[in-house]
């Protein structure tokens, strides 16, 4: 059953180690994100699973579950699996994606203030809020294209404690709530392939943490894969640690950056990877990724060849702006395979 929002308070008992690690849960239960949530019973409900269409979450008791193929329905073989972790030896039953592994991830949070980081010349640091918006028209872009989830693009400007740079005009580096709750947020950061290894997330992260804190939203979260060393650096920079490790289940990688993975692991999921899409063929795209990061460029051009060739509903710029593509962006066939994509 799909709960309506203000009952959505009642299955807040069932999500204690959910809501704990995952602000988007409670901002979904507040009214504040977009989302769906479904329980087992109207009155008594043993279990819960929320999705906010990226990720679904899996909380409650598992020995309540009477129908796993009603469970199984609800959730995508492709989304990215949040399940509390007492429901790790059931996840055969209730999801269809039988390739997706663990993701080892970890959740820091605020542990003091953060200091501002002064920009090179050329870049300047802007509020993500209505002025911001009003004055910089790539201000007001980046709100929209980072609203989703949200109500409104509005109440992502409303929210006002976001920042990005700016470099003649254009957003180069970003750090954007993921939602805010109450004194509750999760950030997240974004840097142009250009402009990286400047200190530009690290500023725009450092004053979006400080605008929290005069906000009074104190509970600042911020989420990696244990393998972004980025991230993580960033996230120790501008005082926040690490609280908790914890695990997702996905058949993508468990990596966001060249380098994050080592070669042998590139190559490991890879293999696993390409064997996968045998049988479901979309794991063929995140095989290529892996293939190119591995530095196997012709079995990363092949899968993907296969992945066009049959029949794949996705978008071509999917493949142009992939990270994982870099290495093979530029050659001949990969531009072949994106035309191709085009006409499909």
């Amino acid at each position: 059953q799909i709960l309506y929002e203000p009952a959505y308070e009642a299955v807040r008992p069932l999500l204690t180690e959910t809501l704990s690690l995952h602000a988007p849960v409670d901002a979904i239960l507040a009214g504040g994100l977009e989302g769906e949530v479904w329980i087992d019973a109207p009155k008594q409900p043993a279990m819960v699973l929320v999705s906010d269409g990226e990720a679904s979450y899996l909380a409650g008791d598992p020995d309540s579950l009477m129908q796993p193929g009603a469970l199984r329905a609800l959730i995508p073989a492709w989304i990215y699996f949040l399940p509390e972790q007492n429901w790790s030896s059931r996840l055969p039953e209730i999801w269809d994606n039988l390739y997706a592994r663990p993701h080892p991830r970890l959740r820091f949070t605020s542990a003091g203030p953060a200091t501002v980081p002064m920009l090179q010349t050329g870049f300047e640091l802007v509020a993500i809020d209505r002025a911001g918006a009003s004055r910089y028209p790539a201000v007001a872009e980046l709100a929209r294209e980072q609203a989703e989830g949200w109500r409104s693009a509005t109440a992502l400007l409303d929210a006002g404690v976001g920042h990005a740079v700016l470099h003649n005009g254009a957003v180069v580096s970003h750090c954007v709530p993921d939602c805010v709750s109450g004194a509750r947020t999760e950030l997240g950061v974004g840097t142009e392939p250009g402009f990286r290894r400047l200190g530009l997330a690290r500023s725009a992260a450092a004053a979006t943490v400080e605008a929290c804190r005069r906000r009074g939203v104190d509970d600042i979260g911020w989420h990696c894969h244990a393998s972004n060393a980025g991230s993580i650096r960033i996230a120790e920079a501008i005082g926040l640690r690490q609280q908790v490790r914890y695990v997702g289940y996905s058949s993508n990688l468990p990596a966001e950056n060249i380098g994050d993975l080592t070669g042998a692991q590139c190559r490991d999921w890879a293999a696993h990877l390409e064997m996968a899409s045998l049988q479901v063929g979309w794991h063929a795209f995140h095989a290529a990724g892996a293939w190119a990061l591995a530095g196997e460029h012709d079995r990363a051009l092949t899968c993907l060849a296969r992945l066009v060739d049959g029949g794949w509903q996705g978008e071509a710029e999917w493949l142009e702006e992939h990270w994982a593509f870099a290495a093979i962006r530029d050659s001949a066939a990969f531009r072949t395979i994106v035309a191709r994509q085009q006409r499909n």
